[in-house]
């Protein structure tokens, strides 16, 4: 039996605006009741009262994804209201757009810690939980088309978006092997209408007040002309994350792995194939 939403229980990291509040939009609209988990409380509050005012059953959870005490609170506290667990979406990501070489050590800890080990932590906390229920459930997490071809001046970024592509191709893998009724999937976006790049500016600003550390004079010229270009981008051109989270329910309700917003840019990966068999270069063209 395929996945049916109503009435099931989603959970969604970073849920409090952006990809994640789409997704948990979508998942209220076909029936299901949905847990927003995000770091920053005050919007959290926000968007779980825009979805409560519309006539719908949601809880908000503040969560730092990258404590796993914080992310089996989370789990706790569904479980606590809501009695079990159906869905995961481990959307909450950052980002830092640098050269390698101008990235520093603590950069890549704090990345890694947000966009890699909070999806590890919320497979290995919500596995169990999803799989005590005999009707379909489902765990999504957020990649990126970055996480197939890597472009310059974001390489933790990058790195942690391989990495979810291949913790989730796994999970896929042995659920089917295991005959399993439960699914696992992977968003891979493109230019989404998300201001990505001031969020996690600020973002990594506070932490580094929390760290103690200075990160005053040192972001590159380099890293902050793609920030901003970035950000131009998205806010001119990229997709509605409402869009994006009914991209998610779909694919969750037809069983599929991948989940692309624009599938146009996997020539770009089909480009990085084709060079690496005709002559084992990285590509044939620039590509950044």
């Amino acid at each position: 039996m395929g996945f049916e939403p109503d009435g099931k229980v989603a959970v969604v990291t970073g849920a409090a605006g952006g990809i994640g509040l789409g997704m948990a939009r979508a998942f209220a609209g076909a029936g299901m009741r949905v847990v927003l988990a995000d770091v920053e409380p005050d919007r959290l509050q926000a968007s779980a009262a825009e979805l409560r005012t519309a006539g719908h059953d949601v809880l908000g959870v503040p969560t730092d994804v990258t404590k796993l005490a914080d992310v089996q609170a989370l789990a706790d506290a569904t479980m606590d209201t809501y009695g079990r667990v159906d869905v995961l979406c481990n959307n909450a990501g950052v980002g830092v757009f640098a050269t390698i070489a101008e990235t520093t050590v603590a950069d890549w800890e704090w990345l890694l810690a947000i966009d890699l080990y909070g999806p590890i932590y919320g497979v290995k906390t919500f596995l169990p939980l999803i799989e005590r229920n005999e009707t379909s459930g489902h765990l999504n997490a957020t990649s990126s088309v970055a996480g197939l071809v890597a472009g310059a001046a974001a390489g933790p970024y990058n790195v942690a978006k391989h990495g979810v592509i291949a913790l989730m191709a796994t999970l896929e893998r042995e659920l089917r092997a295991a005959r399993s009724p439960h699914r696992a999937s992977v968003l891979c976006p493109g230019p989404i209408n998300t201001g990505i790049a001031r969020n996690s500016g600020r973002r990594r600003r506070v932490a580094a007040d929390a760290a103690g550390e200075s990160i005053e004079g040192r972001e590159s010229a380099a890293g902050r002309k793609v920030g901003n270009a970035l950000d131009a981008v998205l806010a001119e051109h990229g997709m509605d994350p409402d869009r994006v989270g009914r991209m998610v329910l779909d694919a969750m309700i037809n069983e599929q792995f991948w989940i692309f917003t624009h599938p146009n840019l996997l020539q770009h990966v089909r480009t990085q194939l084709d060079a690496a068999e005709a002559d084992r270069m990285l590509t044939r063209g620039r590509l950044v």
